[in-house]
């Protein structure tokens, strides 16, 4: 094997920071903008885009008078322990003025902070705290003090979502409820923001909760889309510059053919699987063939698409969900689905009076989109996979 290969600029699987992360200037621009104004903001994405890296990216670049954390709260499993991180992010995020820790404490009545790691807020002496009253305390003082904060939020439907399937919804209310008094206080506008992002849409998750979705909207909504052809071309010649296997403009169109939905994740998927065939067969010079070679090799491994399919079932009833998926396997069969078909499939389901609601939702998390009156796969890939997952369909 050539010692001197060199690899593309990509990763797969975890999160795009530093050397490894395309830049989206627009989107970043677009969130500062919104939080310049003091607005609230609600990152709406489909999956696997990139939302989290944009959102390291804008902790580690914030505006000179602006101080800002991130946290992925996934792992968060009860409305106290929500309020504990938020509470551990905004002291992170005060930390970051680098006044010394009397002027932190200065904040506090009958606290004493003793350190502030990434894992948290360590206290000087063992203390019940209230943390959501903590939080209504400590954000006037911070408008007071003229600071500027923006916490960074990623998965906050998965928190919920997590609470609802564990019969504690009133848990998941009563965090929606607190977030949103906290978002309308009048007095701590333009002094602290929210920005939340999350691979499943929180307008779905906070209907079932709440049975309406007027507890957010108040949030401006910055959209995050895929990359153009344009900046997909750019993407490629970003990641492959110095690498061993180049692409010339006859390679290039026929690569961006074959993934048709660029985002980075996809782009990334096809450059490392060429590039890892390449690199075997000590071979850096490709053809179209080698292209499709490895379209079809990332579709037979059906980890890289599972997920998609499984969140159906993590997200929905097994009513819509079964709805959602036999949709798929449709689009997938026949490339596409009209308005009248689409009707006919949900009367199956028992569903014609409230399709078009999981129809958009699949539309908003990056399954399928709309394209001359007619539903399709967003991804080759996607469409590749449900019909290699569901070999056969009967209906007509």
């Amino acid at each position: 094997m050539n010692d001197a290969w060199i690899n593309p600029k990509i990763i797969i699987g975890p999160i795009a920071t530093g050397d490894y992360y395309y830049p989206r200037p627009q989107i970043e621009a677009n969130l500062w903008e919104e939080t310049r104004k003091g607005s609230h903001v609600l990152l709406a994405a489909p999956r696997r885009v990139g939302k989290t890296s944009v959102m390291l990216a804008m902790q580690q670049n914030c505006p000179a008078d602006t101080r800002c954390v991130f946290k992925n709260i996934e792992s968060v499993k009860s409305e106290t322990e929500f309020y504990q991180s938020f509470f551990d992010l905004l002291v992170r995020c005060l930390d970051k003025f680098g006044k010394g820790m009397s002027w932190l404490n200065g904040f506090f009545k009958g606290i004493h902070i003793e350190e502030i790691t990434l894992e948290g807020v360590k206290f000087g002496e063992k203390k019940a705290l209230n943390y959501a009253e903590e939080i209504e305390s400590l954000l006037p003082k911070i408008a007071e003090q003229k600071l500027k904060i923006v916490i960074l939020l990623d998965e906050l439907p998965e928190v919920l979502n997590g609470l609802y399937k564990s019969n504690r919804s009133n848990e998941a209310s009563a965090i929606l409820s607190r977030l949103r008094q906290w978002r309308q206080n009048p007095d701590i506008r333009q002094h602290f923001s929210l920005v939340l992002a999350g691979s499943v849409g929180l307008h779905h998750i906070v209907k079932i909760i709440e049975g309406r979705t007027s507890v957010i909207n108040d949030f401006g909504i910055v959209p995050f889309e895929a990359l153009t052809p344009v900046q997909a071309a750019d993407y490629i010649a970003w990641a492959t510059k110095d690498a061993s296997v180049q692409y010339d403009q006859i390679l290039l169109q026929h690569l961006l053919s074959k993934i048709n939905y660029f985002i980075p994740y996809f782009l990334s998927l096809m450059l490392n699987e060429i590039n890892v065939a390449a690199r075997k067969n000590n071979a850096p010079n490709i053809s179209k063939q080698s292209i499709d070679a490895a379209f079809d090799t990332i579709v037979k491994n059906s980890d890289h698409f599972k997920d998609w399919k499984n969140r159906l079932t993590e997200y929905f009833s097994a009513e819509d969900a079964g709805f959602m998926n036999e949709t798929l396997i449709y689009i997938a069969h026949k490339d596409s689905i009209n308005p009248r078909q689409l009707y006919d499939l949900a009367f199956r389901h028992s569903k014609k009076d409230a399709y078009m609601e999981l129809v958009r939702g699949l539309e908003h998390d990056g399954y399928i989109t709309e394209l001359n009156g007619d539903f399709v796969f967003v991804s080759p890939f996607l469409q590749a996979f449900w019909k290699a997952d569901n070999p056969f369909y009967d209906h007509a």
